[in-house]
């Protein structure tokens, strides 16, 4: 190590088959890992997967695979002669810490997890090739055919008959139909000894080790492979493979014609292992131990996986991996848009408004994705509806499954809406301990209006001069961004948002914007006495995100909260675009400040897009309602919605979208604040977690809104794959809200894409 690699320590040797490797505790306090080639190996192989870490490093340096260490010549590898003579291939690699996977209890939302990261794995190899990539290899489950002269070794007769079988159908059947699928270099070999987590509660990998199984083949088998080691040893041994499967899909969608294949490669990984180690175990019996680590589970997978409904294990598989249809299908309902514009306008009115200048037909949706008629997929970066992901597979069974069961009213006793309720109300503070159920969010607000108004027994609104917050006759009155034109009444009242942006640079601008929203609060009160009315209710969303999103530093909603109180009135948030951990770390959008509203209501993204909303209240507010009136809704909290809204909560935490959304959040806005660097239509971007506001403006002084521009990129990225959408009141806002399962490489896309249209906005940037 000093001779060739200027590192000095102490070695460690770690357990190998082929190789030597060391574990390298330099005397600088940096560990390292040597590793020594046998001497068989061919140098095209060591280079091989030399420039495989280092692609992958320079693709995507998240990705977390050893960094390669040159020696002090500047090469990768260098020749050495070991005491029998023979040379030696000797690499030096930064060395990962973590867990190894094998040595933890591996849970649903960490399968997931480790489908997410083998598939961002496949994305940086998709442009990697190497010569040495065709080589032979034992492992090459394509290859499992050439296996049949060692199937003898296997000494379980039973086991041995089964796997035999294998082998001949796979020869006659599955070869032939791997030649016609998505193949690139892969890496083979997502065993839990490859695979190193962090040893906090998220095991989160932090290490991908050992590329010496990779190969140039179908992408598919680098799943199944994976796969074969999810099947986990409880009353539903599939279950783990379908959330690894759905992880991985959720970010490189997976065709029908390789999900056919899917439970066949991993039948045949699991025949490869039994009859591998087997063999082998014979020929080098010393190292029987290490070789045979693996064998007899996949002898039990082998015996379960023979034993299976196939017809029921792939219908298990679509559903974990919804999938658009076939181009085929999709071409028989593909119209001219035209037309379906016109013959919407016929049928439903010119009230309703359609996206984009060229609107999509969009007949289907999954995860992240939707697919328009003509067989396209869309980014979709713009949806908060489906909070976990369109058409989730757990949520859709969920519905179908009380739907064929029973669905009626809440003046019935059943058991899911008091679950639900008991689940939703233990994510708020413990004041906040009422729930009612409605469908839509503009309901919600409308409930919680006229609760308010019953409390306090005033009538008064306060909300802000651009805001949404839904569409019944009461609400639209305080939604003036959807109806502008509306008269507005003598008990609302609308002021300007605390505009950080335009209020001056710096802390020093902020505290102006605050300072002024809140006298705007106190000036608003003030007109409404002179008109005789009083406060019943401020109503606001937390990151006033139709008003062009400034969400607030702490402080201003909890005085916001104190004036209004003051008056005699409450604090209603509106958490239907902020809740549920949309901003990143606060739940609610609320906590943005050490704040408890005395309402919260929340709308459809609860259900994922099922009509399903809530308004959640303090007891002793509701109390006084409920002796004035009574509330009834025929949809409001029935059993299919309440089981709806437990599937969601359930995908909520197992996939931890939370952390998911504060750190793939915090990625993207790292990625938008590089992008404002280099485009000068970028004034400021705001927002935090899974939402950002990216206003656009001619210039940065006097920050002229670039309505034109922002409008043109808005339609450019539709036209690009990528959907987001507009806010405020001149529509110069890039509005950035997409579903919560959103992942690094969705943000590479959104930003790449963003890139490329700013730059042709720019080229005609007049207002």
């Amino acid at each position: 190590m000093r001779k060739y690699f200027a590192i000095e320590g102490t070695a460690k040797a770690l357990v190998s088959e082929r190789d030597q490797n060391f574990r390298i505790g330099a005397t600088d306090g940096q560990s390292y890992l040597l590793k020594i080639a046998n001497a068989a190996e061919s140098p095209d192989v060591v280079d091989y997967e030399t420039a495989i870490v280092k692609h992958i490093a320079s693709v995507d340096p998240e990705i977390p695979v050893p960094r390669v260490v040159d020696a002090i010549d500047g090469s990768s590898i260098v020749a050495v002669s070991g005491p029998d003579g023979a040379s030696h291939l000797v690499r030096v690699l930064s060395w990962l810490d973590g867990t190894m996977l094998r040595n933890v209890e591996v849970d649903a939302s960490a399968r997931r997890q480790l489908g997410t990261s083998l598939a961002q794995l496949g994305l940086a190899l998709r442009g990697f090739f190497h010569p040495a990539a065709a080589k032979p290899l034992l492992w090459d489950i394509t290859q499992v055919a050439n296996l049949a002269d060692k199937v003898e070794h296997v000494e379980d007769p039973e086991l041995r008959r089964i796997c035999s079988n294998f082998i001949s159908r796979f020869s006659d059947d599955i070869a032939t139909t791997l030649k016609r699928m998505r193949a690139q270099v892969i890496y083979n070999d997502l065993n839990p000894s490859n695979v190193l987590v962090s040893e906090d509660a998220s095991r989160k990998v932090s290490g991908i080790v050992d590329f010496g199984d990779t190969v140039h083949g179908p992408l598919i088998c680098d799943v199944a492979v994976a796969a074969a080691y999810q099947l986990a040893a409880d009353d539903d041994p599939f279950a783990g493979v379908l959330e690894f499967v759905g992880g991985y899909h959720s970010i490189v969608p997976l065709e029908v014609a390789e999900l056919e294949v899917l439970l066949d490669l991993i039948l045949a990984r699991a025949v490869t292992t039994v009859i591998v180690t087997s063999w082998r175990a014979g020929i080098y019996p010393e190292n029987r131990e290490y070789i045979l680590r693996n064998a007899e589970p996949a002898a039990i997978n082998v015996r379960y996986l023979e034993s299976l409904d196939r017809d029921r294990a792939f219908d298990r598989i679509r559903r974990a991996c919804p999938i658009s249809n076939s181009a085929r299908i999709m071409k028989q309902v593909a119209r001219d848009s035209s037309k379906l514009v016109k013959r919407r306008q016929e049928l439903l009115g010119s009230a309703y408004r359609l996206f984009y200048e060229r609107p999509i037909h969009v007949v289907q949706g999954e995860n992240v994705w939707l697919h328009d008629a003509d067989g396209r997929r869309y980014l979709d970066a713009y949806n908060n509806v489906p909070l976990v992901g369109h058409c989730h597979p757990h949520v859709v069974a969920a519905l179908s499954e009380q739907a064929v069961t029973l669905n009626s009213h809440t003046r019935y006793l059943h058991d899911l809406v008091l679950d639900y309720a008991e689940r939703l109300l233990a994510l708020f503070p413990n004041e906040l301990n009422r729930v009612m159920f409605g469908c839509t969010g503009s309901e919600a607000n409308e409930l919680a209006l006229r609760i308010a108004r019953a409390y306090t027994e005033n009538t008064g609104v306060i909300a802000t001069q651009f805001a949404y917050h839904g569409n019944t006759m009461a609400i639209a009155q305080l939604s003036p961004s959807y109806a502008a034109a509306e008269e507005r009444a003598d008990w609302v009242e609308l002021i300007p948002p605390p505009d950080s942006y335009r209020g001056g640079s710096g802390q020093e601008g902020e505290n102006a914007a605050h300072a002024k929203f809140l006298a705007d609060i106190d000036n608003a009160i003030d007109r409404m006495a002179a008109r005789g009315v009083a406060p019943a209710a401020l109503i606001l969303d937390a990151g006033f995100t139709s008003d062009g999103m400034f969400p607030p530093r702490g402080g201003l909603l909890s005085e916001a909260a104190k004036r209004v109180r003051a008056a005699g009135g409450i604090y209603i948030a509106d958490e239907v675009q902020s809740g549920f951990n949309r901003f990143g770390k606060p739940r609610w959008g609320f906590e943005l400040d050490d704040l408890v509203p005395d309402i919260v209501t929340l709308g459809k993204p609860i259900g994922n897009g099922h009509p399903l909303a809530a308004t959640v209240i303090k007891d002793n507010i509701l109390d006084v309602f409920s002796s004035k009136t009574r509330y009834f809704n025929t949809f409001g909290g029935n059993p299919v919605s309440a089981a709806v809204g437990l599937a969601v909560l359930d995908v909520f935490e197992r996939d931890k979208l939370a952390s998911n959304a504060q750190e793939t959040g915090r990625y993207l806005h790292q990625q938008i604040s590089a992008l404002a660097k280099s485009h000068s239509l970028i004034g400021d971007v705001r927002g935090s977690g899974l939402f950002a506001g990216v206003e656009l403006v001619l210039d940065q002084n006097p920050m002229s809104p670039a309505t034109g521009a922002t409008k043109r990129v808005v339609n450019a990225m539709r036209e690009n794959g990528v959907l987001i959408s507009m806010i405020g009141p001149n529509d110069n806002v890039l509005k950035i809200r997409p579903p919560l399962p959103f992942q690094r490489a969705h943000v590479d896309q959104l930003i790449e894409t963003l890139d490329r249209c700013l730059l042709v906005a720019k080229e005609n940037s007049v207002a």
